[in-house]
């Protein structure tokens, strides 16, 4: 006697698993790229506000300052100021280079001076000017302060 098929019998058969696992990786793959992208943008997210830090604190250092103080500092006799500053280690290995730069704004007033603060540095440990460019970040602060307030 042959065996006949039971009417009611469910499941899935082979065909169907094989489309439905071709979906779900289709599937995963998808979330797997869209986490990737939202890992690295809060990496530079998390390095430049760790950039905005070190400028901050980099101006506020040298705000307070005499002009005559900032320039036997660096050994300079009259403005504008151009200095490259040490470098700062940041979180994950990243370099901050620094940049001070100290000028009068006498197109405006004599007593002016502008204290501008620059932070460079690459993502993912490249050179500087790798990928064309590509890499490179970069953030000013800038103050303007008169002579009359003690600079």
């Amino acid at each position: 006697m042959a065996a006949r098929p039971r009417r009611g019998q469910r499941g899935f058969t082979l065909l169907e698993m094989l489309i439905t696992m071709a979906i779900t990786t289709i599937g995963l793959t998808g979330l797997l790229s869209l986490h990737v992208v939202t890992s690295k943008s809060n990496e530079l997210s998390s390095r430049s506000a760790e950039a905005v830090a070190v400028a901050q604190r980099t101006l506020e250092e040298y705000r307070n300052r005499q002009v005559l103080t900032l320039l036997t500092e660096f050994g300079a006799t009259d403005l504008p100021l151009d200095e490259v500053l040490d470098t700062v280690a940041g979180r994950a290995g990243t370099t901050f280079n620094r940049r001070l730069t100290v000028s009068e704004l006498t197109a405006v007033s004599n007593s002016l001076i502008k204290i501008r603060v620059e932070v460079t540095w690459t993502d993912d440990g490249a050179a500087a000017g790798a990928q064309g460019g590509a890499l490179d970040r970069r953030v000013s602060l800038e103050i303007i302060r008169t002579t009359e307030e003690g600079l």
